[in-house]
């Protein structure tokens, strides 16, 4: 009688903790669709900024290659200056002699 009295309770425990089991499958499965619509939505919304970055990126780029051309043209302008000053001062040097 004892020996029948713990199979039953041996038997009701595991039957909760089946039922306990498909609650928690539920309440996990309840939780992975809302991550699943957070994830969804996260992407949308980097869709969406991935145009304003390629602007961004594209009007860097176009600053970059202006302020190139505005130090190379500098840089001409001080290399000729630094060329006729040379020019003036062996003009000078040879004149003296």
């Amino acid at each position: 009688m004892l020996k029948e009295a713990l199979i039953v309770l041996v038997y009701i425990a595991l039957i909760v903790f089946i039922i306990s089991l498909i609650v928690l499958c539920i309440k996990l499965v309840g939780t992975l669709t809302k991550a699943d619509r957070l994830i969804e939505n996260v992407t949308r919304k980097a869709e969406s900024l991935d145009g304003v970055f390629n602007m961004i990126d594209y009007t860097t780029s176009k600053f970059g290659a202006i302020g190139e051309m505005i130090s190379g043209y500098l840089g001409g302008i001080v290399k000729k200056f630094i060329k006729r000053k040379s020019y003036e001062d062996e003009s000078e040097e040879e004149s003296y002699e």
